[in-house]
């Protein structure tokens, strides 16, 4: 009896929290009330939870010039004109409509390029519990001038060309990075990877992408078929499990934040990646991890695997307090593979790298 009275207790709970923030979302958007996560980050740009964002036009930061935290909060709009300006601009369409994608490469010769490594970044926006979005703090520290030097030193470790691909709204691209996780952003990129391919002769590519970034390199492996390998590193590669993971942890439920229904998962269209021959399928994660959870990541692996893939998982430790930024695994394994190592010198390279870091 008393397991059923509490069953009850938490399901009205649950009504009423999702009654509340219906309630909420509705005073917002009909009258202009401001929600109660407003108070919060007043010393930094943000956008509450059921604010609209309202595009700005794409500013084009040189050298060691900061991007612009607000263009992630509200977009930013460029035109075919402004983007041929862009150093390593890109005018790319989907469905009739354009942006400007910038990208940051390094090693490129005029002979033609066999194989380039390509990197993905993950999102650079955040939520607060109650659903108020702000750009994470290390952005303010990124610009194209460290981007570049980045490629540099990863393009002359792994001895071939690399390239940093800016995803819609972030590090120097058009669009809105309120519209992530949706396909046109996987398409975007999908044309970026054409662009880029007939520009320098490429031949095949290794892909690597950590978090979100992990999700477009899923979405892309199930779509081309001239990658030589990909390697992810704490991977939303499934997606809307990790969307239901999310939808009952935070203040507001997630449901009046997006329409999960609309994103693409890559676990749904594993069936179309190339079998003969299969690319390397490098995942990475940390058992820990407390922003993708490990359990989606296993999920995603065991699926490649019921497809008749040979993914390689590695576990990893990420230092940080949520266990999950591993992006320097993450390249430290393309370098390897660009090398032509086998697996077993990439799993021993990324426990050095872990035993380096406990050593700290």
């Amino acid at each position: 009896m008393r397991g059923v009275r509490n069953a009850l207790k938490l399901f009205i709970n649950y009504c009423w929290r999702l009654l509340r923030w219906q309630v909420i979302k509705y005073l917002f958007l009909f009258f202009g009330i401001p929600s109660p996560a407003s108070i919060t980050l007043a010393d930094q740009p943000r956008l509450g939870p059921f604010e609209q964002s309202a595009p700005k036009q794409l500013s084009v930061p040189v050298g060691s010039e900061p991007f612009d935290a607000e263009e992630v909060l509200y977009g930013a709009v460029s035109s075919p004109d402004q983007c041929a300006q862009v150093p390593d601009g890109m005018w790319i369409e989907v469905d009739g409509k354009g942006e400007c994608i910038r990208y940051y490469g390094h090693g490129f010769s005029s002979n033609g390029t066999p194989l380039v490594l390509v990197y993905f970044s993950g999102d650079v926006m955040l939520r607060t519990p109650k659903g108020e979005r702000y750009v994470g703090s290390s952005y303010a520290d990124r610009s194209p001038a460290v981007i570049t030097d980045e490629m540099a030193q990863w393009s002359t470790e792994a001895g071939t060309p690399t390239i940093f691909l800016a995803r819609p709204g972030i590090y120097g691209s058009s669009g809105d990075h309120n519209q992530r996780r949706h396909s046109r952003e996987i398409d975007l990129m999908n044309a970026a990877m054409d662009r880029l391919k007939e520009r320098y002769g490429v031949s095949s590519f290794v892909l690597t992408g950590h978090s979100a970034g992990g999700q477009i390199v899923a979405a892309l492996l199930n779509k081309r078929a001239d990658l030589h390998a990909a390697v992810m590193s704490s991977p939303l590669a499934s997606v809307k499990q990790v969307a239901a993971f999310w939808e009952n942890r935070r203040d507001i439920p997630g449901r009046f934040l997006y329409d999960v229904e609309a994103f693409y998962d890559p676990v749904e269209e594993i069936d179309r990646i190339k079998t003969e021959p299969s690319p390397r399928i490098y995942v990475i994660s940390d058992p820990e991890d407390r922003t993708v959870p490990f359990y989606s990541q296993l999920y995603y692996v065991r699926r490649l695997r019921a497809s008749g893939l040979k993914p390689q998982h590695i576990y990893a430790q990420a230092a940080d307090p949520a266990h999950h930024l591993l992006a320097e695994h993450a390249k430290r394994a393309a370098t390897l593979i660009a090398r032509d190592q086998p697996d077993a010198v990439v799993r021993r390279a990324l426990v050095e790298l872990d035993l380096l870091s406990l050593s700290k």
